[in-house]
């Protein structure tokens, strides 16, 4: 390693506090140019810090022979330093499909599950990933277009709880050319090519789209600019943990505060408020994005009994000047009531209409079209590629439309209504389902979109089952 990469490193960790003496480390090593270059570095600087060290391979069971070849050379690799190295096996894809996460969240959380069990197995301290400085931009790009607020914007932290990030601040191509200088060989994936990935898209296309075209420094400045929003967000943080102490009421089925006190209140703070209130009752926020805090943030402002439902089945509500959030399960509610209703996939919607019927839909998300869910009338199919943001539930509204053919020939909302003959006076009760102004599905008159027919090309297809009960007495 050049004495400069080496220096550059050293500062990094030092800066952060990564590395202490005696420390105990679990280092994720695939067998590719990042981890392997991690591995080395940890192991020159292993005797200055007394460092104790192992390796952790998994074998998703995606790129058969490949696979079995990178977990071959991982062994041999961390083997000759001196080093034992722990290989897990694990059918990802098949994981994906029971957990109805993608390959890179399925593949992430077993990877991460590996690391922590040998950790704790061996009564190690840290984990080590070789994440690096395009890794973050790839991160707080991807952040921002899901739609993340300022902490996702922020990326990844160099130290975030046990886990230890020492080359986040060194380049890829940095990593590739301390290699080579090195002599160093290591396995290249295929599926990094891949760009049905959402991140490879990312790496492959759009950052090197940027950097040709509108701004050649386009890593440095998405990494710079995701160190000065983690600073303001640790402002931010403390700041709203100190008025969260303050205003917010936690119960053991729930969490509420005064609207008029979040109303005195700046909205960066309100949003802070409110994710804390979401990660209370339901243990995470990793699903929570900038729009389930609008959703929130316009509560304020509505009148009694307004409901939102927000992922993790929970809902939100206004009632006399109180703004709560519930586990759906632990209320009861007209849901005539509800401005709009999140659907979770997978998951459950309760809709109510004016005449007593309820309709209980669920919804979930598969990779295969089922001849025997095709032959159902009670379940509706849509192509989940096409769909852009989370559908919601939701009453109609001007400028709502259909796709009426797969050609593109669409029809109002309104005049779709008129034609079938739905009474004036059941109009605006109507529940659909809406992603913006498009109009996927009207249960009531089982009326699908042809935009979002599944088709021989459809990868992932969303599932709605719907049962209807009967008219209350």
């Amino acid at each position: 390693m050049k004495n400069s990469t080496r220096r550059k490193i050293k500062k990094f960790i030092e800066e952060n506090n990564l590395l202490s003496y005696n420390d105990k480390i679990v280092v994720g090593v695939s067998g590719g140019a990042d981890s392997v270059f991690l591995f080395l570095v940890l192991a020159e600087f292993a005797s200055e810090y007394a460092l104790s060290l192992c390796a952790v391979h998994v074998n998703h069971g995606i790129r058969g022979k490949e696979a079995l070849r990178d977990e071959e050379f991982t062994v041999s690799f961390v083997e000759k330093a001196g080093y034992s190295c722990y290989v897990f096996h694990k059918d990802i894809p098949a994981l994906a499909r029971s957990l109805k996460l993608t390959e890179e969240e399925a593949g992430r959380k077993y990877r991460y599950e590996c690391f922590e069990n040998v950790r704790k197995e061996l009564g190690y301290n840290k984990i080590a990933v070789a994440h690096h400085k395009n890794d973050q931009a790839e991160t707080v790009l991807f952040q921002m277009i899901r739609g993340s607020g300022i902490k996702g914007l922020g990326g990844m932290k160099p130290c975030n709880g046990n886990i230890i990030r020492p080359l986040l601040n060194i380049s890829h191509s940095e990593i590739e050319e301390a290699l080579k200088a090195q002599g160093e060989v290591y396995c290249i994936d295929a599926t990094n090519a891949d760009n049905g990935y959402a991140r490879n898209c990312i790496r492959n296309n759009i950052l090197p789209y940027i950097a040709k075209n509108i701004q050649p420094a386009v890593v440095e400045r998405l990494v710079s600019t995701s160190s000065q929003l983690r600073d303001i967000y640790e402002y931010i943080e403390k700041q709203a943990k100190k008025l969260y102490k303050d205003i917010v009421t936690e119960t053991e089925t729930a969490c509420y505060t005064e609207a008029d006190l979040l109303l005195k209140t700046d909205k960066v703070l309100q949003r802070e408020i409110f994710m804390y209130m979401i990660e209370y009752m339901a243990g995470k926020r990793k699903d929570i994005t900038s729009k389930h805090i609008e959703m929130l943030i316009q509560l304020l402002d509505k009148e009694t009994g307004k409901r939102v439902y927000l992922p993790y089945t929970l809902c939100a509500g206004k009632d006399y000047g109180k703004i709560w959030i519930k586990r759906a399960k632990d209320i009861t509610i007209n849901n005539n009531s509800l401005a709009t209703i999140e659907i979770e996939v997978p998951g459950k919607v309760e809709l109510e209409y004016n005449n007593g019927e309820r309709h209980i839909i669920l919804f979930k998300r598969e990779y295969k079209f089922s001849d025997i869910i095709k032959k159902n009338n009670c379940t509706k199919c849509f192509d989940y590629d096409k769909i852009k943001f989370m559908p919601q539930f939701r009453h109609p509204e001007n400028g709502d439309y259909m796709w009426l053919r797969t050609d593109g020939f669409k029809k109002k909302l309104s005049r779709i209504l008129i034609d079938s003959k739905v009474p004036v006076n059941e109009r605006s009760s109507l529940w659909v389902l809406a992603e913006g102004s498009h109009i996927l599905w009207i249960p009531a008159m089982g009326r699908c979109s042809a935009y979002y027919y599944v088709t021989d090309v459809t990868k992932e297809i969303l599932y709605a089952n719907i049962s209807i009960e009967g008219e209350k007495s």
